[in-house]
């Protein structure tokens, strides 16, 4: 038997129970046996990912697809990292603004800057007839960048490498005119030159 499988087989010395107690302040949990403020903050954030995920419930059946064939390109979906997008993006300048769902793949050492994997599920939503609708450089080519696609009234925000930006801008995926801020835009000003430049755009959004 695994180590894990042990883990999980053996039964506990002790039963333990999540203590039920009221909302504390910061000086009121430090008072508390160290056991039952492990028990608490784990608790917390279990409860929090939870109402994550419930925000993003209903649009995770529509991705499954995009899902299977990002997978089948190498990529690792970072799962701990779905979540709804904390902006919200419209097809058009008139449309109605919608939450995206955050879905990237794991940029892990066994793929690291591997462009089949890095770039999968921004090639799953291409292939699938998603539009890119918004575009936001990293603050250098370490960094990947973050892209925004809208199917409908759906929206998934993922990361892909520079090179997946410059090649949707020759391809016509990308132009001048879609939001954001990335090499199409040319306005003769490196998008490694600010980091500031991220916070200011995430602000205008």
């Amino acid at each position: 038997m695994s180590l894990t499988a042990r883990r999980f087989a053996e039964k506990p010395a002790q039963r333990i129970d999540v203590p039920k107690v009221s909302k504390l302040s910061r000086e009121d949990a430090a008072r508390l046996p160290l056991l039952d403020r492990v028990l608490l903050q784990e608790h917390d954030r279990h409860a929090n990912r939870l109402a994550d995920i419930r925000r993003v419930a209903d649009k995770l059946g529509a991705l499954d697809d995009i899902v299977q064939a990002a997978q089948a390109d190498g990529a690792y979906i970072e799962i701990d990292h779905v979540r709804q997008s904390f902006f919200n993006y419209r097809p058009s300048q008139f449309g109605r603004r919608v939450n995206a769902v955050v879905l990237q793949a794991a940029d892990t050492i066994s793929s690291w800057r591997n462009p089949k994997a890095i770039n999968a599920v921004a090639n799953a939503l291409q292939a699938a007839g998603w539009r890119v609708v918004h575009v936001e450089g990293g603050s250098s080519e370490v960094w990947l960048d973050r892209v925004t696609f809208m199917h409908g009234h759906r929206a998934v925000e993922t990361t892909c490498m520079r090179q997946w930006v410059i090649d949707a801008i020759e391809a016509g995926h990308i132009t001048a005119d879609t939001p954001g801020r990335h090499p199409a835009t040319d306005t003769g000003k490196p998008l490694n030159d600010s980091l500031t430049a991220d916070t200011q755009a995430a602000g205008d959004r």
